[in-house]
């Protein structure tokens, strides 16, 4: 018997291949691809292991299986398509139905292996589980339609609300008066107002709903709609404030909502002026024959605490000059960044050292003020003023 010697070099090369398939494997599995091969008409002629945990099939199941049997129905014709071009893909996304019935999302590439003679003998391949992935970018897509939809709707929200503040500023020869807000955000639950109730009676109105965005912006529309609503009746500053109150009570008991506010009526005749709070902070009042400020104040709780609230009401003569700051927290409550509050003393030193200036020139000095105050940083709450002269 004549034995064939075998050639150590042959040996070596047997083993190099050897444990270059065994380091390709184990790489395949440490990577949690999933490493296929598939004959020219598309049935699995090998499977990584990772298969088992992407699509639930193990090895010995997908052999002999075609492709298209794990895809869904709307991917079948696409990769039929790649496949009968005898042509490369990657990173085809595919979508496989899972052994349980979910779909699975994958990242393929594919390579057609030829013989020498041209001819297709196998496909090669790998898919990546991006089903977590495409999930994620899916909600954040969703997220961002949303996100411009809430982004228009506050705009919209914006141009509406900007709509119910006075258009602009009053002059003539009995006073001026002029206001200002400025929301935290887009939105803001700061209002002011002023209109005549009638010839002789111009009404002023600040407040302040609790918070800023939608839900105190829904709140401010809805009570300037209730004090515009009952212009026209000869309600005094006390008892609109009680109609405000009753009409808003279970409204805002509901929504652990409140709304501080200040109204006053000026009668261009007489020059009297009356007025009635709901728990705001008291406007200021210069007066122009001492060259002094005080606060005008009145009892009353915040709009929305009990069902029926008592408001009591003040009235004082006016004079030529005099001239009424109202404001809202928002500025007296402006940090710098030591700590300090902007304050209402600062509010009265502004109003002592500008008297003399028009109503909206006031406003403007107390705002640059603030922001010098802030350090020109973003406001955190919404600021409102609104002053009244008398001339």
């Amino acid at each position: 018997m004549a034995y064939i010697p075998v050639d150590p070099n042959c040996q070596s090369i047997e083993c190099a291949l050897a444990e270059s398939e065994q380091r390709f494997q184990q790489m395949a599995e440490m990577t949690g691809e999933w490493l296929w091969e598939q004959d020219p008409n598309g049935f699995y002629i090998y499977s990584s292991i990772a298969a088992k945990q992407i699509l639930g099939f193990s090895e010995d199941e997908l052999i002999g299986k075609h492709y298209t049997e794990l895809l869904t129905p709307e991917d079948k014709n696409k990769q039929q398509f790649y496949s009968a071009s005898h042509k490369p893909f990657y990173s085809l996304i595919n979508r496989y139905r899972h052994k349980d019935g979910h779909q699975v999302l994958t990242e393929s590439t594919g390579l057609p292996i030829f013989n020498l003679n041209g001819e297709l003998i196998k496909w090669r391949g790998v898919d990546r589980d991006i089903t977590a992935r495409k999930t994620a970018e899916e909600q954040i897509h969703q997220a961002q339609i949303e996100l411009a939809v809430a982004q228009r709707e506050i705009k919209i929200a914006q141009q509406i609300q900007s709509t119910l503040l006075p258009r602009a500023p009053i002059t003539n020869s009995q006073f001026e008066i002029a206001g200002l807000c400025l929301p935290a955000d887009q939105v803001g639950g700061d209002y002011f107002d002023y209109f005549y109730r009638n010839q002789n009676c111009l009404d002023m109105v600040i407040a302040d709903v609790s918070g800023h965005a939608i839900g105190p912006a829904l709140f401010m529309v809805e009570t300037r709609g209730i004090i515009r609503s009952q212009a026209h009746n000869s309600f005094t500053p006390a008892a609109t404030l009680e109609l405000l109150n009753a009409f808003l009570f279970d409204d805002l008991n509901r929504s652990d909502y409140f709304i501080s506010l200040f109204h006053l009526q000026y009668n261009t005749l007489t020059k009297q002026l009356c007025y009635a709070n709901a728990g705001h902070p008291p406007p200021i009042l210069f007066n122009s024959i001492n060259k002094t400020c005080t606060r005008l104040d009145a009892e009353g709780m915040i709009i929305g605490v009990r069902n029926q609230m008592v408001f009591q009401e003040k009235c004082l003569g006016l004079a030529s000059g005099d001239v009424i700051l109202l404001y809202t927290d928002g500025i007296t409550e402006i940090e710098n960044p030591e700590g300090e509050f902007f304050g209402i003393s600062r509010l009265e030193n502004t109003l002592l050292e500008n008297y003399q200036q028009s109503a909206q020139i006031i406003i403007e000095v107390l705002l640059n003020q603030a922001k010098q105050f802030n350090q020109y940083r973003p406001f955190r709450d919404d600021v409102t003023l609104l002053v009244f002269k008398c001339l």
